[in-house]
């Protein structure tokens, strides 16, 4: 099978770890388009956005630690920095700002207080406690749930936040009631309501092509709550079913490049609706699959609408 080589201007860098970078020099690629240029352990270069690190302190010179927190299908790493105040799943102080209430994208009361932190950035903090938001005090206690491009995703740490009734792994059924866009993050939703009349988000982005609509009434996998606080939810497959094998066609054989000199070959299949999946393989799986135009692969997991699949021994001939 004839190998398509993609090169990767990054070294091969495990997601989820967290590695020392030296920061070597900014450069600038056009109007608000500046850059940290930093060296990974193995000498190699990446850069790193500097609009969303700019109160950081960062200087050329300076070695900082980074989560890998996202290496994509095609290799291409994303890292977010050590924030110099705080740190994921801690509880700090925050002072109060400000509070203020709103309907939210399901139409519900939504209270919230506006906190500064330790860089003087203000963050939302939800809160389900009416006496507290009636009465707040100086500062609250908040947990870090996430920090992704410089940003604090804070919960009160000693707030109780009433949810629906939904099991994390369970399945339950859904009538989508509504489409809306949240002015926030500018992302568009479905609005789907639960056997019990409560309502929870959809994203749109991973499930256009499933054929949803308002009155459509879909099976979801309750995966867990997001940090934003609703629950994420992963809608059965128009054309698959977990733990099932299939056959997929082969569309071609790829082989990452990283500067460091390492390779990772990727077998891209294609799904029911044409678009691609990349699965990892190694040479002696390469071996025995030879050139087959079909591959028997095990549905693994669905997650945002991909696929992930494991490719076993067994093939049919």
């Amino acid at each position: 099978m004839e190998i398509q080589s993609v090169r990767i201007e990054n070294a091969r860098l495990t997601e989820g770890k967290v590695y020392q970078f030296r920061i070597l020099k900014t450069v600038s690629l056009g109007p608000d388009d500046d850059w940290y240029v930093l060296e990974d352990p193995k000498g190699y270069k990446i850069l790193l956005p500097q609009m969303h690190y700019q109160d950081y302190g960062l200087a050329t010179g300076n070695v900082i630690n980074c989560r890998v927190d996202k290496v994509n299908c095609n290799g291409k790493v994303f890292l977010e920095p050590e924030h110099p105040h705080y740190q994921e799943g801690k509880e700090y102080d925050f002072l109060i700002h400000c509070r203020d209430r709103r309907k939210d994208i399901l139409g519900e009361d939504e209270y919230y207080f506006m906190v500064t932190d330790a860089l003087n950035k203000q963050w939302k903090v939800r809160i389900a406690s009416k006496p507290l938001w009636n009465s707040p005090p100086g500062s609250i206690k908040c947990r870090v749930m996430r920090i992704k491009k410089g940003k604090l995703y804070l919960q009160h740490a000693n707030d109780t936040v009433r949810s629906a009734a939904l099991k994390i792994g369970g399945n339950h059924t859904f009538t989508i009631v509504d489409e809306k866009t949240d002015p926030d993050s500018g992302k568009s939703f479905y609005i789907l309501r639960d056997e019990t009349g409560n309502k929870h988000l959809l994203n749109k982005k991973y499930y256009r092509h499933y054929g949803f609509g308002i009155g459509s009434r879909i099976n979801c996998r309750v995966l867990k709550k997001a940090i934003e606080g609703y629950f994420m939810l992963e809608p059965e497959h128009p054309c698959y079913k977990r733990g099932s094998e299939y056959e997929f066609p082969v569309d071609r054989l790829e082989e990452i490049i990283f500067s460091d000199g390492s390779k990772q070959k990727s077998l891209v299949l294609l799904d029911c609706f044409g678009s691609e999946i990349k699965v990892e393989i190694d040479d002696r799986l390469l071996k025995l699959l030879g050139e087959k135009r079909f591959i028997q692969a095990r549905l693994h997991n669905i997650r945002k609408g991909n696929l992930e699949l494991e490719i076993t021994d067994a093939q049919p001939i």
